[in-house]
């Protein structure tokens, strides 16, 4: 089924589109300051909203002159402000760095956080069945060191978390559950379990299957799921994030009917009667269960999170994630987060914005599950996707999601996206701090 013109884009890729040329964080953090006051001095969260309509027309006076529409905008009590550090964004300031330089850097970024009025980092510490920290089961990641299996000589996911609190951020583990290698640069090395697998005949293409130039964990394997709870648990044992977080990678996009064929066949042979479709969303169901479990299981205050795709028909279809059911049951996660990476002025309606966040927050039955908004940083300005030159979309988007019964909070994607862009990133981050300041 082909997808609707829509589809998420490749969000680990280095899509810089923030609405101009390149600045770093000063210049943001100066254009902020003279636009809307001294925001470093933010008030942490307050009131609650409900219900309410979608402001859906983009502001005429652009900048923060469009703030006039959001004042009567109110946060829900503990509302979630986070962004995404992808491993790009990590790689720039850790590969083949040294602890001191990084712990700096790090620190110097989870203040720029802070300052904008942010509260939490999701910082992405396995991207490719690898490790941003010691592991005993997944070799240490390529973009520690420069090379996968390297050890940097320190532990990175240990500095992050004590420099999180420090600044009183809390900090999830983002990990990529299924995904061993996307292209040849990315290939395993000896060490990997995906790689000890894939070269093995007998698990060969059943429990390690290549899809293009990739390489994925085979979701339907006990085994597989048993190594990725296990990783989750390891993370938990010896570090103290304040939850576990996946994005929308699940089964791979081009996965045929091949990929599983044996394993299927398996199942069906042993009495099983799902369609090949059902049979893999349930596979995708019981590793978010395990995980669930095993989050509670250390803390029930910890947090187990998915942001998947914005077009739920993608992720049901070809990710072969169920999340309305997620949304809708206990057990699953705790929040989930679409990514809503379109505009208020999409060419395809069904797309656009404010059509989203209320079909999703429809989707969020389930009293204990909250919804959480990712938003597309690096689209500020991108006009063809329903976005504006008026810089206040993320505040406004922000304002609108406030409004719905399930709303708790929000992500951006991704930090670079903040500190790097043009006069529109610009306006665009001091309006959202001059709404969050409310």
């Amino acid at each position: 089924m082909a997808r609707p013109p829509y589809r998420r884009p490749y969000r680990d890729g280095r899509n810089r589109k923030a609405g101009g040329g390149g600045t770093r964080f000063l210049a943001v953090l100066l254009a902020a300051a003279l636009m809307a006051g001294a925001f470093w001095l933010l008030p942490r969260l307050s009131g609650r909203g409900e219900g309410g309509q979608s402001s859906a027309a983009p502001s005429a006076s652009g900048g923060s002159g469009g703030l006039s529409a959001l004042e009567s905008s109110e946060a829900p009590d503990g509302e979630y402000r986070a962004v995404w550090f992808s491993y790009l964004d990590l790689a720039d300031i850790l590969t083949g760095k040294g602890e001191t330089e990084f712990t700096e850097s790090i620190n110097r970024e989870f203040q720029n956080c802070a300052e904008m009025g942010l509260n939490t980092v999701i910082v992405q510490v396995r991207p490719y069945s690898d490790a941003l920290y010691p592991s005993k089961l997944f070799p240490y990641s390529k973009y520690a060191a420069g090379k996968q299996g390297q050890d940097p000589g320190f532990d990175p996911l240990k500095i992050m978390v004590e420099a999180a609190h420090q600044k009183g951020l809390k900090i999830e583990a983002w990990i990529n559950p299924y995904r061993i290698s996307s292209a040849a640069d990315s290939a395993p090395c000896a060490e990997s379990p995906g790689a000890k697998w894939f070269a093995d005949s007998a698990t060969k293409g059943d429990w390690v299957v290549q899809v293009g130039e990739g390489l994925y964990y085979n979701p339907a394997i006990p085994q597989v799921q048993d190594l990725i709870v296990s990783g989750v648990e390891e993370i938990l044992q010896n570090y103290a994030v304040d939850g576990i977080h996946f994005d929308d990678y699940f089964y791979p996009s081009g996965a045929d009917d091949s990929f599983d064929a044996a394993a299927y066949r398996r199942y069906r042979d042993g009495g099983g009667q799902l369609s090949l479709g059902d049979f893999r969303r349930a596979n995708v169901d019981a590793l978010v269960q395990r995980v669930h479990r095993a989050v509670k299981a250390k803390n029930p205050a910890l947090v187990f999170g998915i942001s998947p795709q914005g077009n739920v028909d993608n992720c049901y279809r070809s990710m072969y994630a169920d999340v309305k059911k997620w949304a809708s049951q206990p057990g699953y996660v705790d929040y989930i987060a679409p990514q809503i990476y379109w505009g208020y002025s999409h060419p395809q309606a069904s797309a656009r914005y404010d059509v989203k966040i209320s079909e999703w927050n429809s989707y969020c039955k389930e009293p204990s599950v909250k919804l959480y908004i990712g938003l597309a940083a690096y689209r500020m300005g991108d006009e063809a996707t329903g976005f504006s030159q008026n810089g206040d979309d993320m505040a406004r988007m922000v304002a609108d999601a406030r409004k719905k019964s399930a709303y708790r909070g929000f992500i951006l994607f991704r930090y670079q996206n903040l500190v790097d862009g043009g006069e529109v990133a610009q306006k665009e981050v001091g309006n959202l701090k001059a709404l969050l300041k409310k």
